[in-house]
C-alpha cells in the first residue's frame, strides 16, 4: 500500500502518472467512479481503453454530473473511446437534485487476476489527472501483498450501481442517450459560469497568492474516426483519405486535389473522405463585415473564411482562368432560425476557393466560402417577419456536407432573440476564452446542436 500526495509538487505523485503505469500492460478490466469528469483526462488511458474495446472486455464507468456541470461533448468522447454500444462496456451518469455524486476510485484487473487500485481525492478530469490541484490518495496492489478483499470492494462498489439500477443512475448506451440527457438538463452544451468572487480589498492591497501548475503534460485525445488537421500537416499524416486525394507541390500540403481534375469538383466528388473531429458537424462562425455585407445592403462579394484545420475534408479541382485557383462547388441550403419558427429560401450555389497562393493574384493565402447574393431573398423575408437581420458580430451555424443533405452545405442564421442564439454565442465565447477557436472566427459545432432541417 502506498500513499501519494501532489502537495509535494512531484510528478510521480500525480494521478495521471499512476494511471499511465497501472494500465501500461496486462490490463483485463478497468473500472472507475468519479464525481467530476472531462474528456481531456482520457488520453492517459486511451490505449488500454481502445484495446479493451477491440477485445470487448470489461469496462465499468460511473461519472457524476453535479450541478449540471458535465459537458455533452465530453460524454460523447467517452462513449466513442469505450466503443459504446458494446456488451462489456457499461457507462452511467449519476445525478441528484440535492447532494453530489463524489467518489474517486479507480480499479484495474490484470490478465493473471491480480488487482490494483486508487482511492483518493482526484477526479477523472484534466486538472485531476495532471494534479493542477493538490490531491492525495492511496495506491493498493495485490502483487505488493495488499488485501484482496479491499480491491474486490473497490470493484464491486462500481458494479453494484449497474446490478441494481440505483436511484440517480442514468445509463448511457448510445449517442441518443447522451442527447436525451441534454434535453433532460442532466448534461450541458455550455459550461456553467463560475460564481463571482466577493470583493474584499482593492487589488493593490491584495497579497500576491501563489499559483499552481499541472505536474504532468496531457496528450491530445484522438477518438475513433477522428482526424485533427494542423496548419502544417504533412501529406503522410492524411491517413483517413479513402478516395484519391493528393496534395500538389505548387500549393500547401493541406489542400488536397482530385487527381488530374482541371475543373472544380462538386458535391460528393468534392469531399476527400477525411472527417471532422468526432461528434462535430461543422462550425459556429462569427459574422464579420465581409460575411454580413448582403444583410447590410452593401455591394461586393460576401465570404466566410474556412479554417485550415478543416480543409483536409475537401477535395479540390482547378477553376480555370487567369489564376487557376483550387475550387470545390456545392449546393447551399440557407435558413433563419427563430424561437418560434424557421424562414427558408430556395437552395443556392456556393463554392470554396483558395486565394493568394498563385504569384500575382490577390488574397493572403486563405480559403473562403462564397455567401451568394441569394441571401438577399432571405433578408427580405426576415424583414417581412419583423425580425432582426443578422449583423457583424452575430454567429451562424455552418454544417458540413453529408449524404443526408445531398452533399449540400447548410448555413443557419440565428435570431438574436432566440435561445439557440444565446447558446451558440456562449459556445463561441467559451472557445475564445479558452483559446480553442478554429481559425480566427469559428469554433466547432457539436453534432445535434443544430435543429433538424
Amino acid at each position: 500500500m502506498r500513499y501519494i500526495d501532489s502537495g509535494r509538487r512531484d510528478a510521480s505523485q500525480a494521478l495521471g502518472t499512476w494511471l499511465t503505469a497501472a494500465t501500461k500492460s496486462d490490463v483485463h478490466e478497468i473500472r472507475w467512479q468519479t464525481g467530476f469528469f472531462s474528456a481531456d483526462s482520457l488520453a492517459v488511458i486511451q490505449e488500454p481503453l481502445t484495446q479493451l474495446s477491440r477485445a470487448n472486455r470489461t469496462v465499468r464507468a460511473l461519472i457524476g454530473s453535479n450541478d449540471r456541470s458535465t459537458m455533452r461533448a465530453d460524454v460523447e468522447a467517452l462513449v466513442a473511446t469505450l466503443g459504446i454500444p458494446r456488451s462489456e462496456a457499461l457507462l452511467g451518469v449519476v445525478n441528484f437534485g440535492g447532494g453530489y455524486f463524489h467518489p474517486k476510485t479507480f480499479h484495474v484487473r490484470r490478465e493473471d487476476g491480480s488487482q490494483k487500485g486508487y482511492v483518493g481525492s482526484a477526479n477523472l478530469t484534466g486538472a485531476g489527472v495532471a494534479s493542477l490541484h493538490i490531491e492525495a490518495g492511496v495506491i493498493i496492489d495485490t502483487r505488493e501483498g495488499d488485501p484482496v478483499d479491499i480491491l474486490d470492494a473497490v470493484a464491486s462498489g462500481v458494479d453494484a450501481w449497474f446490478e441494481s439500477d440505483r436511484t440517480g443512475l442514468l445509463r448511457v448506451g448510445s449517442d441518443q442517450d447522451v442527447q436525451r440527457l441534454v434535453r433532460e438538463g442532466v448534461l450541458t452544451d455550455v459550461a456553467p459560469p463560475r460564481p463571482p468572487t466577493a470583493p474584499t480589498r482593492s487589488s493593490a492591497e491584495q497579497p500576491r497568492r501563489p499559483s499552481l501548475r499541472p505536474l504532468i503534460p496531457l496528450a491530445r485525445l484522438y477518438l475513433p474516426g477522428q482526424e485533427l488537421i494542423e496548419a502544417a500537416v504533412e501529406a503522410a499524416d492524411l491517413r483517413r483519405i479513402i478516395v484519391p486525394a493528393t496534395p500538389r507541390s505548387d500549393f500547401p500540403q493541406y489542400l488536397l486535389f482530385a487527381p488530374g481534375e482541371n475543373t472544380p469538383t462538386r458535391g460528393a466528388s468534392a469531399l476527400s473522405g477525411s472527417a471532422l473531429p468526432v461528434n462535430v458537424c461543422g462550425l459556429i462562425v462569427r459574422l464579420n463585415r465581409d460575411s454580413a455585407r448582403h444583410f447590410e445592403g452593401r455591394p461586393g462579394t460576401a465570404n466566410i473564411s474556412i479554417p485550415v484545420a478543416t480543409l483536409a475534408t475537401f477535395r479540390f479541382g482547378i477553376f480555370p482562368g487567369q489564376y487557376p485557383r483550387p475550387r470545390a462547388e456545392f449546393e447551399l441550403d440557407m435558413r433563419y432560425l427563430m424561437q418560434t419558427g424557421i424562414i427558408t429560401v430556395s437552395a443556392a450555389e456556393t463554392n470554396i476557393m483558395a486565394y493568394g497562393f498563385i504569384p500575382g493574384e490577390t488574397g493572403h493565402g486563405d480559403v473562403r466560402m462564397l455567401v451568394p447574393a441569394d441571401v438577399k431573398a432571405l433578408a427580405a423575408r426576415i424583414t417581412d417577419a419583423n425580425k432582426p437581420l443578422p449583423r457583424e458580430g452575430d454567429v451562424a451555424l455552418l454544417e458540413w456536407p453529408t449524404a443526408e443533405s445531398g452533399y449540400a452545405i447548410r448555413l443557419s442564421f440565428l435570431d438574436r432573440e432566440a435561445e439557440l442564439f444565446r447558446r451558440a454565442i456562449a459556445l463561441f465565447n467559451q472557445a475564445q476564452d479558452t483559446g480553442t477557436t478554429i481559425g480566427e472566427g469559428g469554433c466547432w459545432l457539436p453534432r445535434a446542436f443544430s435543429p433538424l432541417w
